[in-house]
């Protein structure tokens, strides 16, 4: 190593290194002793370790630098009782024209505008337009356009817009547009459009648009569109999703990724050839169906539907099958009310582990458009007897008959 590498070599050591010094017995200190004294415990890595920890938190607060004060009245922030310390004190009681700024509020808080608390709210909270707290909320907020919290929520919320809150939520939030939260809800979310948990739910959501938790439902979820993870009670909802149920999904639409799943062939006495769709879980399932003749003609014969039913089990591989639905029968375009409406009560068996056969009778009853003369045939490959017709007011009719499914099913 050469003398410049040495060099610098030593005054990178010393420059990183904590610089300590002690004074010799018998000689007295000159200024310098007394300065590497003072600079004996500042070190470049301490400095920076300093450095490396701040963090910039506009809404913590340091219980060490607040005081409390029973009542404070303010205009704006900064301007009232509590004048430019507004920051630092916790209120008992409060009262805003417009807005406020404080530490923190323990029993009562009111604005025209708003509230912004640094840290914790216990009590009651009233804001005109937004009501902002930093630390937990123990009580009540109402504000008519949203609350917003950085930890927990224990208690009420009520807002016109929205609810967030990225900690814990114990009680109930209910808002005009949406509840939100990263984590847990225990209790109720009511919205006008969506309610979203980020883990779990222990109680109810209701929504207008759509429920979310991914994790785990431990009650119910009531909207148009519900989303769940492990869902332990029910889902009610145009479509339903969960991963797994122990309870029932009941909607227009409804998929449990471990429930019950088939794609069914069959005949009945009006189509020879029918597909259906069943989803959900047996203890109840949506069906929807099409079917057509295979007739080489101008205008097909064909039908569309839905259904519901239910499937409780009868032995170790039989079921029973009770279903009701509706299906509007055309001959070619949809042009006129032609609806056959069927129960039908069977018998699954299955033969196989991906493979059912089913067979079973069904009670017809039909309602159409009399004044219409395009409908098409409906007996062509059966000779089924049609029973008790009759006209209705506005040119409705309606008829019934006894017919029969059967086909299979693969799940």
């Amino acid at each position: 190593m050469n003398t410049i590498s040495k060099i610098l070599a030593t005054a990178a050591f010393f420059s990183l290194s904590p610089v300590e010094t002690k004074a010799l017995s018998g000689h007295e200190e000159n200024p310098t002793d007394s300065l590497e004294k003072v600079d004996s415990k500042i070190s470049f890595h301490r400095i920076s370790e300093k450095i490396g920890t701040i963090k910039f938190q506009p809404f913590s607060v340091n219980p060490e630098d607040t005081t409390i004060v029973s009542v404070q009245f303010a205009f704006v922030p900064f301007v009232g009782t509590n004048g430019t310390q507004s920051g630092n004190i916790i209120n008992d009681v409060s009262f805003n024209l417009l807005g406020g700024y404080s530490a923190g509020t323990r029993a009562f808080e009111m604005a025209g505008l708003f509230n912004i608390n640094r840290g914790d709210m216990t009590g009651v909270q009233l804001a005109g337009l937004f009501n902002q707290v930093g630390g937990k909320v123990d009580g009540v907020q109402l504000a008519g356009l949203f609350n917003s919290n950085l930890q927990s929520v224990k208690g009420v919320q009520l807002a016109g817009l929205t609810n967030f809150t990225t900690g814990e939520v114990e009680g109930v939030q209910l808002a005009g547009l949406a509840n939100f939260t990263p984590k847990s809800v225990k209790g109720v979310q009511i919205a006008g459009l969506a309610n979203f948990s980020g883990k779990n739910t222990e109680g109810s959501q209701i929504a207008g648009l759509a429920n979310f938790t991914p994790h785990e439902v431990k009650g119910s979820q009531v909207g148009t569109f519900n989303f769940g993870g492990k869902v332990n009670g029910f889902q009610l909802g145009v479509i339903n999703y969960a991963d797994s149920m122990s309870g029932v999904p009941v909607g227009l639409i409804s998929f449990v990724r471990s429930g019950y799943h088939t794609v069914e062939f069959g005949v009945n006495e009006v189509l020879p050839l029918n597909i259906a769709l069943r989803t959900g879980k047996r203890e109840f399932y949506n069906i929807l169906f099409a079917g057509m003749r295979p007739e080489i003609n101008e205008d097909v014969t064909w039908s569309f539907g839905y259904g519901v039913g239910t499937s409780p089990r009868l032995g170790k591989k039989t079921f029973l099958n009770v279903e009701v639905s509706s299906e509007q029968l055309n001959k070619g375009e949809v042009q006129a009310l032609n609806l056959i409406n069927k129960l039908y009560v069977g018998g699954d068996y299955q033969v196989a582990k991906k493979l059912a056969l089913f067979a079973g009778p069904t009670i017809n009853f039909r309602v159409f458009d009399d004044s219409f003369d395009g409908h098409p045939e409906l007996f062509t490959y059966t000779k089924t007897q049609v029973r008790n017709e009759r006209a209705h007011p506005e040119n409705i009719s309606s008829q019934w008959w006894w017919g029969f499914r059967s086909g299979f099913r693969f799940f």
